[in-house]
């Protein structure tokens, strides 16, 4: 289960069991988790924790304030993970999955304790005014600029004295059904089975979702490409030179500009919602209380936009039954049926169990079903939003 843990993060996880030991819990528990994260000083999340001066010693007298000790239980116990905890591990490897790490760090452990809401985890981070959006920006922002240290290579005072001879990029042979993977290190770069738009997501560090790229471009053949050294670089320097070497490989330009393109909304209609337990808080939110249980995206295909065509056709789907996630992560989990970015503009905050119930076949049989049984409108429209666009260059 753990094999893509790295070893900050396994430590971490080792000290969650420490901390739930200490108080004599059954279970590790979200707040155990956000202790053993603050044990890594050296890792992306002391660097977040820094920048929003949270000390463990804060955060251990908010857990203690919510919790009751308990007498502590032999030492010999298993002391296994709840499910608030196991569902955290579960976003831990999605958020992962969604920014193309090979490797579940500390960071992405982090970010799956701001999607367990219900935790006393999340509560805590949101209480000092950590949000989940601006926490993801930051990480991907440290990786994107860290240095190789993860790699054993110190930065400071590191100077590269040699360029890299070029990206070579060819067809791949890899199964399509096990999705692609990349692993970089400061002397090479190898990336396999990526579709084009995937390949300039994963070299600039952006959602594949946020690539817009010319129909004649958009293929779906799949790529490898492979990047060697013969001296160790910074990760900015890699990252440079993966993105001239896809630029120069298939003679595009890649921009950061703001575009109005097509996208989804979904919101809220009047009327009863038969797919959501609800429970009133004090704050006046919904909350469900389940656990998590993940989808098999292997056999979809996304619905592209043509101009004002729009092939109204989905692979077959459903039933649907997300448990304890939030409207936005539902609104995410639709863009992987729909192709484009899904917006969430219910203004529904908090946990939902989410259930759709039947087989659907297209994307009108879905929407259908939304509005239906979850009373959730799903419209096509279109947003002024960041994109990276893509152009050919011509000679």
């Amino acid at each position: 289960m753990f094999e893509r843990y790295t070893e900050q993060a396994r430590r971490a996880l080792f000290f969650a069991r420490y901390e739930a030991f200490q108080v004599g819990s059954a279970f590790i528990e979200t707040e155990h988790l956000l202790l053993g994260l603050f044990r890594e000083d050296q890792s992306p999340t002391a660097r977040v924790f820094a920048r929003a001066k949270l000390s463990v010693d804060e955060v251990r007298r908010e857990i203690n304030a919510r919790t009751a000790r308990r007498a502590v239980t032999s030492e010999s116990n298993e002391v296994p993970f709840s499910d608030e905890a196991k569902a955290v591990l579960g976003y831990a490897a999605q958020e992962a999955d969604r920014l193309l790490h090979e490797h579940i760090g500390t960071e992405h452990v982090l970010l799956g304790l701001f999607r367990a809401e219900r935790g006393i985890a999340a509560t805590i981070l949101a209480e000092q005014g950590l949000r989940i959006a601006s926490v993801r920006d930051q990480i991907v922002e440290m990786l994107s600029t860290s240095s190789p240290l993860r790699a054993g290579f110190p930065l400071r005072g590191f100077v590269a004295p040699v360029e890299a001879s070029g990206l070579r990029i060819w067809p791949s042979r890899r199964n399509p059904q096990e999705g692609p993977v990349a692993v970089t290190s400061p002397l090479s770069v190898s990336a396999e089975g990526f579709t084009l738009k995937e390949l300039i997501a994963w070299a600039y560090r952006a959602d594949v979702r946020h690539v817009e790229i010319p129909a004649e471009l958009d293929a779906r053949e799949r790529y490898d490409a492979r990047l060697d050294l013969p001296a160790p670089h910074s990760w900015p320097t890699l990252d440079r030179f993966v993105q001239e070497g896809i630029c120069r490989h298939f003679a595009i330009e890649v921009t950061h500009e703001k575009k109005s393109i097509d996208v989804f909304t979904l919101t809220a209609s009047d009327g009863p919602c038969p797919g959501r337990r609800k429970q009133d808080d004090e704050s006046g939110g919904r909350t469900t209380y389940a656990s998590f249980s993940t989808m098999d995206f292997s056999t979809t295909e996304a619905l592209p936009f043509s101009g004002s065509e729009w092939r109204d056709r989905l692979h077959s789907i459903g039933p649907i039954i997300l448990t304890a996630t939030t409207l936005a992560d539902f609104a995410h989990w639709l863009e992987e049926f729909v192709g484009h970015p899904v917006i969430d503009e219910t203004g529904l905050v908090g946990m939902y169990e989410i259930e759709v119930q039947g087989e659907m076949q297209g994307l009108q049989e879905l929407r259908h079903a939304l509005i239906e049984q979850l009373a959730l409108v799903l419209t096509r429209t279109q947003r002024d939003l960041p994109v990276l666009a893509v152009y050919r260059v011509t000679s």
